[in-house]
């Protein structure tokens, strides 16, 4: 202790020349810090060194705040802790070397008192790495904090159309460092597993995100914990092939019991920045009449739902509809009949047999039921327009 404590300033000197020979800085790390506040930093360490060794015991906080001090400034500011601590470990190398020449030149000492002086040295040097790492990890949390609330403005304020103009809109994309399309349609994104929405729906989807490869400039934001808002750029590919795509990497990824589900609401492209709150609103609504209509998932456009949304602004009209088409077998059916059920399944699977097979029954017996429903309704099934109507009001009778 005496031999090193006789050497501290030309060993800090050392130190120092040794961090600024070695460590490399660059625009990832921040501004350098000078040579005279590394060789203080040097001299702290030495002292916390020599403090504790001859004392016996544990570092202050003051002691170790002084020798971390550099570390935690430079933390503050730097997009990237390794050399800072790099020039900890620098530091300590060169500070060990000086230990093990003067304990060679130290006749009395053992390797027992070499090990107990290590273990001072090495507990330093990893407490002076915790104090700096925290407060880098705490610095980065506040500026990913930052960034997110900034993007998350920014986002709001494009699906919403809340911003001044195209060219504000632009420097603020610029800002975050986003590329942005000159129009997109919007997509709503939600997973389902059994008959749920999945809690973590949105960033389950959000990493499925990233194992597929949306075009360039797509923009994905998750909206709540349960739903994804993916714009997405005119000019690319069909979007339903995002779709496609997030539903197998959802079952590659969380195939289980409950085989996860994507469902989807397309909205239409409207030209402009302008035009994405439209399309993020016709999202929603599809996405709304959609789950009303599949509970089970899928995809739906905006287009192919107008027609409800149009018959549902009206209720008594849509209601008229219903009873007009479906009243007879409503009726059958509060006497115990079964003709509901049948009438769904035939029109979604198309052929008797199908409709046997998703109703768990004999051909024969749905053959029969059909046989019935064609006199209670006076239609014929076979009608291609009377199917679609049948359908219509059978969907009208989900929505109401």
């Amino acid at each position: 202790m005496t031999l090193i404590e006789g050497r501290r300033t030309g060993l800090a000197r050392h130190m120092a020349r040794a961090v600024v020979t070695e460590i490399s800085w660059d625009a990832s790390t921040g501004a350098p810090p000078s040579a005279a506040a590394i060789a203080r930093a040097c001299e702290a360490g030495l002292d916390l060194f020599l403090a504790t060794a001859r004392e016996a015991r544990a570092p202050t906080a003051e002691e170790l705040r002084r020798v971390a001090q550099l570390g935690v400034h430079q933390a503050r500011g730097s997009q990237s802790v390794g050399p800072v601590l790099a020039a900890y470990r620098v530091a300590a190398k060169v500070a060990w070397s000086a230990i093990l020449t003067a304990w060679r030149e130290t006749r009395e000492a053992d390797p027992e008192a070499m090990v107990v002086t290590a273990n001072y040295v090495f507990t330093a040097l990893d407490q002076v790495a915790a104090e700096v790492t925290k407060t880098y990890l705490a610095a980065r949390e506040q500026h990913l904090q930052r960034g997110t609330r900034a993007r998350t403005r920014f986002f709001h304020a494009l699906i919403s159309d809340t911003f001044d103009s195209e060219l504000a809109l632009q420097k603020q994309a610029l800002a975050l460092n986003v590329q942005l399309a000159s129009g997109y349609r919007a997509i709503v994104l939600r997973l389902i597993q059994g008959k749920a929405e999945a809690e973590r729906g949105a960033e389950m989807l959000q990493e499925a995100m990233s194992a597929v490869e949306p075009p360039a400039r797509t923009l994905a934001y998750v909206d709540n914990p349960s739903t994804l808002v993916v714009l997405w750029p005119e000019g690319g590919p069909p979007p339903r092939r995002l779709i496609a795509q997030l539903q197998a990497e959802t079952e590659l990824r969380w195939a289980g019991r409950l085989k996860p589900v994507v469902r989807a609401g397309l909205g239409s492209f409207h030209p402009g920045l302008h035009g994405v709150s439209r399309s993020y609103l016709e999202a929603q609504q599809a996405m709304e009449i959609g789950r009303r209509l599949r509970p089970e998932g899928g995809a739906h456009d905006y287009e192919e739902v107008v027609p409800y949304l149009v018959m549902t602004q009206n209720p008594l009209l849509a209601d008229r509809y219903v009873r007009h088409h479906l009243g007879p077998l409503l009726d059958a059916d509060s006497k115990g009949g079964q003709h509901l059920p049948t009438l769904e399944a035939f029109l979604a699977k198309g052929s008797v047999k199908d409709a046997a097979e998703a109703l768990h029954l004999h051909r024969h017996t749905v053959i029969y039921r059909l046989d019935r429903l064609k006199e209670i309704l006076g239609f014929d099934l076979d009608d291609p327009f009377v199917r679609h109507r049948m359908q219509m009001a059978l969907d009208l009778r989900k929505l109401l």
